[in-house]
């Protein structure tokens, strides 16, 4: 027979006892796909035990309404809970605070106790790290440490590789050269190498140690969210202040960032791309890039020099066709009386080009090298109009030397 749709079905169930989509939906029960596929026969059966199923899907609707209603009104007081987790934490900070003098109120870790350095002898504080690269967060760390109090003792505590490669990571430095870069700096008087990635309260025990130095950040680890808050329990926990901007990650992500720099950087100063393990196809890009950026160069350097030339050029085959074209005698009045005296300061200046030499050689005349944009006096003389040039005397003068020259018909 062929397949029905569970549509009629459903439809007629809600129709029968009221109940609606919204209660079905809410109790979650889902069909398969054998139970929307049903024969006759089947529907048949369920038309007879609709109204008793129906009666009780809104029996137990109303039952689980019921019931989230008691429990809506009996998680009513816990919704305040934050809040007054908060009051509450801020009271207890409070108290924490008052326990101890204003000075060392800086050094308590939040939501911890700290406890009154000992007076009879020098305060032992003890600060762990990996110190690799060791660079000036670190340096300001220890200064705080060392400075917290006015007779201490500073540890410090070094991880080997295998405990630091396996639990943080790869290191620039082994743990002798991070353990004797910590000898030489100033605020450090021990070093403990291979000491435990966590501290217990056997170790503090055992080396004596009053406070354990270190940011107030959780430093979670495989195992713990926290390693350091046994230590605050015990109220042992100094509390220091990070350096923003300055970590042995921050300097390692700008390496590789400049990473194509500090190669060719290496490879300027003769280091082999075996060394650098760098393979040949790398070293090839980064030689092809180099030259690029040195041809750059040298045309930004060369480029004032190319417009200099361009410049003389100019003003060379500019007095060479006034020369020509007016003569010398007005040439050397449209020039000035200090024109000569420009020129040959000009010309002891720069001296010959090979414009000059080609002119001479193409006219047969020695051109005079032109004078500087600089020069006040040509700038003066040239402002002027060059009608004053040509006046009355020189024009018959001119007339008198044409009349003098022999005429042919």
């Amino acid at each position: 027979m062929a397949p029905l749709t569970r549509a009629p079905s459903l439809k007629e169930r809600l129709s029968s006892t009221g109940a609606s989509f919204t209660n079905l939906f809410k109790l979650g029960k889902k069909r398969s796909h054998d139970e929307m596929t049903v024969s006759d026969d089947e529907r048949v059966e369920s038309n007879d035990t609709a109204p008793d199923a129906a009666a009780s899907i809104v029996s137990e609707t109303t039952t689980t309404t019921s019931e989230d209603a008691e429990t809506e009104e009996s998680e009513g007081p816990l919704r305040k809970r934050p809040h007054s987790e908060t009051n509450d934490f801020k009271a207890r900070e409070k108290e924490l605070d008052e326990e101890l003098p204003v000075e060392y109120r800086k050094f308590r870790p939040k939501g911890f106790k700290f406890n009154l350095p000992p007076t009879d002898r020098p305060i032992r504080i003890y600060a762990d790290g990996v110190f690799d690269l060791f660079h000036l967060g670190h340096m300001k760390q220890l200064e705080q440490c060392k400075k917290s109090f006015p007779n201490v003792t500073l540890i410090c505590g070094v991880p080997s590789d295998k405990v630091t490669h396996k639990l943080k990571g790869l290191t620039v430095l082994t743990d002798k050269q991070r353990c004797e870069t910590l000898t030489h700096c100033r605020w450090v008087d021990e070093v403990i190498p291979d000491a435990p990635w966590t501290v217990t309260p056997k170790f503090l025990e055992e080396h004596k140690i009053d406070y354990v130095a270190h940011d107030d950040l959780p430093y979670a680890s495989a195992d713990n969210d926290d390693i350091y808050r046994p230590i605050k329990a015990m109220g042992k926990f100094l509390t220091t202040q990070r350096t923003e901007g300055v970590s042995t990650s921050d300097i390692i992500t700008k390496i590789i960032r400049d990473y194509d720099k500090y190669l060719m950087r290496n490879f300027a100063r003769g280091a082999t791309r075996q060394e650098l393990n760098v393979s040949w196809l790398k070293k090839n890009e980064l030689e092809f890039k180099k030259h690029i950026q040195d041809f750059r160069s040298y045309f930004k350097k060369n480029q004032e020099s190319v417009n200099v030339a361009s410049k003389d050029l100019y003003f060379e085959v500019r007095e060479m066709l006034l020369k020509k074209t007016l003569g010398k005698k007005l040439y050397s009045k449209l020039i000035g009386p200090m024109g000569h005296e420009s020129v040959r300061r000009s010309k002891r200046i720069s001296g010959r080009s090979p414009v000059t030499q080609f002119a001479k050689d193409y006219t047969g005349e020695e051109v005079e090298s032109p004078t500087s944009d600089s020069d006040p006096e040509l700038h003066r003389g040239s402002s002027e109009s060059p009608n004053h040039l040509f006046s009355d005397e020189d024009d018959d003068e001119e007339e008198g030397d044409r009349e003098r020259s022999p005429t042919t018909d």
